[in-house]
């Protein structure tokens, strides 16, 4: 059923006077309403400190938001802290982390330039997920739970990033957590530890009376799961009764008549100070999310809904950003209002979620959005900066994956174009690396000669009179003939929780086998020990998606993070992606670093005169594990995985809660290493078990749930 206009109409009339409220954020000094996304992150915790940071993808993404008057990005840093900051080993936060600064500058610098602001998210509820090592729950714990540590990260690292970069322009602001109800007591969620929520108040106002403190310009946020913990107003909905302007007496005693279903802010300046003491730790503005139910429910989903209702219902004195939505129809607004109804409500934000999650809200989507509101309210989106226009350039020959036979020469053609300046200079490249040459003048056209044979991607780079750049569309072409040789992932060097990377049978893989892997800690190596001659050469990975699509993986060389690779495409079925490595001359390595995992991996595809005697023996485990079991809660069957160093009697028995032992799944003598047993548990009622490990005189022994 679709719900009418009329409703929503007569919401936004409701008294918005009453209880008026600031509906911009101060932004480079104008007050602004912020349009644009969530990124919120290209590597899962891992896009600042020790490691890669893929700096090109955010300059790109960044100034497709340029493009289309997009102002603003939310951004997750520490997230789950399994990165950074940077820990000691009693648990205290020593500093921000290897190369966290610079990144954070770096990132920073590349959205000024293209006139887009950051929300910096420090944390998020992920850091208390149960999946999580021991030790990173456990010092997470005590960063919410105890002011000693909390304190520590606000010394060594908090105040350092925020001393480091205050009063850089990109900054909008600083956000604490991101839904940190989903590790809270009060409203947690099963697979997340909790703390109470006073602990996660505590921590709000320490952080944000440090940030306040070393730079007093500096704004704060914190973003609440929705508005159940944003307000005290309950979350039920007026009656539909038309183009109705209510009176402050009205709204105040529908609220009265519903007290019964009132919820709380647990942001408020009052209820932060009281939990953690600091009068500077206060929100600048709110930020809350905003998800229907999945079917949606009209009755639980529409009273709080922000697009419908005002901005002013919720009876809040800061201003507010719907900081995480779909774009997607929402109980009778189109997708492509959602953003015209928060900004005609008072809101004084639309971030959708997001970038890299592209279920329900796409790149397209996103942009169109940002656009309209450039389109129909530039004075409130437009950030007066440095930026400008940049230039625009197409590669129109040759046409994409147009074939070429050995020896052929190749024209390559470009236009490029700018509209507030000129463009100065066109480049092309071959693969990212090989300059080919430049023209300075239109024609922008260059012919290549003497190609070795090969796969290769062309571009061309414009750069205008104020020094922009931008890079054109990717054409791919191949030039002679190339073979390729297969070398198979059930034969890579496996590292990491190799127990769940299992060698299986299939007649449609390579070779007949693959890697069936079902963990996300792990590392897949294959060595190449005699490149004839460094240079760019393309690999490709054969894989299939039996869990669910898309996964990311990184790809590292040499041991350096080179690429995060998107294993996209149909389920269960047999597909291959290409990359472009550098290689050096001699001995190299390919590695996949697992960041998803749980797909099939078939096998490493590389040009054949690359391989000479590839040694990539893979070496079993030689220790006594007790893994995990899969699916966890499961019903009715699941999989306990083991490994033995040596021959050991052993013995796998289930217990319930009480102790008392409800099945033997093991007696006997076993050979080293690795066993998988089936556990069939359609007998048993619902509830936590134990299942021990006992081979001779070691022990180990893990939890599972049964939910039936």
């Amino acid at each position: 059923m679709k719900y009418s206009y009329r409703y929503l109409v007569f919401v936004f009339l409701v008294a918005t006077a009453a209880f008026a409220q600031e509906n911009r954020i101060r932004y480079n000094n104008q007050n602004l309403f912020l349009g644009g996304a969530n990124l919120a992150w290209l590597s899962f915790a891992k896009d600042i400190g020790p490691g890669f940071t893929d700096f090109n993808s955010f300059a790109d993404i960044l100034l497709q938001m340029h493009d289309h008057g997009g102002n603003a990005l939310r951004w997750w840093l520490h997230t789950n802290g399994t990165i950074t900051p940077e820990f000691n080993e009693a648990g205290y936060v020593v500093g921000p982390g290897q190369g966290t600064i610079e990144d954070l500058k770096k990132v920073l610098d590349l959205a000024w330039e293209r006139e887009v602001g950051l929300i910096l998210c420090l944390w998020s509820f992920d850091m208390l997920r149960r999946s999580n090592s021991p030790i990173v729950l456990n010092r997470n714990r005590w960063l919410l739970n105890d002011t000693s540590y909390t304190r520590a990260y606000i010394d060594n690292a908090l105040i350092p990033m925020v001393d480091s970069l205050k009063g850089h322009p990109a900054i909008i602001a600083w956000e604490i957590f991101n839904e940190p109800e989903g590790m809270s007591n009060e409203f947690g969620w099963s697979d997340i530890q909790h703390v109470p929520m006073v602990s996660i108040q505590r921590f709000i106002n320490l952080c944000a009376g440090a940030i306040h403190r070393t730079d007093p310009a500096a704004l704060v946020t914190n973003g609440a799961v929705n508005f159940k913990t944003l307000t005290d107003v309950p979350t039920t909905s007026f009656p539909q009764i038309g183009k109705v302007s209510l009176t402050t007496e009205q709204i105040m005693l529908h609220h009265r008549q519903t007290a019964s279903t009132a919820n709380y802010n647990y942001y408020s300046d009052s209820r932060l100070i009281a939990a953690g003491g600091d009068s500077l730790g206060t929100l600048d503005f709110y930020s809350v999310h905003y998800y229907t139910s999945d079917p949606p429910n009209p009755a639980v989903d529409m009273p709080i809904s922000p697009f419908h209702h005002p901005a002013s219902y919720w009876l809040l004195d800061k201003p507010i950003v719907v900081a995480e939505f779909h774009i997607k129809e929402t109980l009778g607004v189109p997708k492509d209002r959602l953003f015209e109804v928060l900004y005609s409500g008072g809101y004084a934000g639309a971030l959708p979620w997001s970038w890299t999650d592209k279920t329900f809200s796409t790149q397209e989507d996103m942009l169109a959005a940002m656009q309209y509101m450039w389109d129909h309210h530039r004075a409130d989106v437009d950030v007066n900066g440095i930026g400008g226009d940049w230039p625009v350039v197409t590669i129109t020959s040759p046409a994409n994956d147009a074939q070429f036979p050995d020896s052929a020469e190749v024209t390559i053609t470009a236009e490029a174009s700018d509209k507030d300046g000129s463009v100065v200079l066109v480049e092309f490249f071959a693969n990212d690396t090989l300059r080919i040459g430049e023209r300075s003048i239109a024609p922008y056209s260059i012919t290549w000669k003497n190609i070795p044979a090969d796969i290769y991607t062309l571009t061309a780079v414009a750069t205008d009179n104020q020094g922009h750049q931008r890079t054109s569309n990717r054409v791919r072409i191949k030039v002679g003939t190339l073979t390729m040789a297969r070398l198979e992932a059930e034969r890579a060097t496996r590292q990491g929780d190799v127990l769940n990377m299992i060698v299986s049978n299939n007649p449609h893989a390579s070779n007949g086998a693959y890697l069936d892997i079902r963990t996300q800690n792990g590392r897949i190596t294959w060595t190449l020990p005699a490149v004839p001659a460094a240079g760019s050469y393309e690999l490709a990975f054969g894989y299939r998606l039996s869990y669910d699509t898309p996964k990311d993986q990184y790809i590292n060389v040499n041991g350096t993070r080179v690429a995060t690779l998107r294993f996209d495409g149909a389920m269960n079925v047999w597909l291959e992606k290409k990359l472009r490595v550098n290689l050096v001359q001699g001995n190299n390595t390919i590695q996949m670093e697992l960041y998803w995992g749980w797909m099939d991996l078939d096998y490493l595809a590389v040009p054949s005169s690359i391989v000479s005697a590839v040694k990539t023996p893979f070496k079993p485990p030689v220790i006594f594990s007790l893994r995990q079991n899969y699916p966890n809660p499961f019903n009715p069957v699941t999989n306990i995985t083991y490994s033995l160093a040596k021959p050991e009697q052993v013995k796998l028995a289930v217990y319930d809660l009480s102790g008392r032992q409800v099945r033997v799944l093991v007696d006997e003598k076993q050979l080293a290493g690795s066993y998988r047993i089936a556990f069939e548990a359609k007998n048993l009622a619902s509830g936590l078990y134990f299942y021990r490990l006992q081979a001779g005189s070691l022990v180990d022994e893990k939890r599972m749930v049964l939910v039936k």
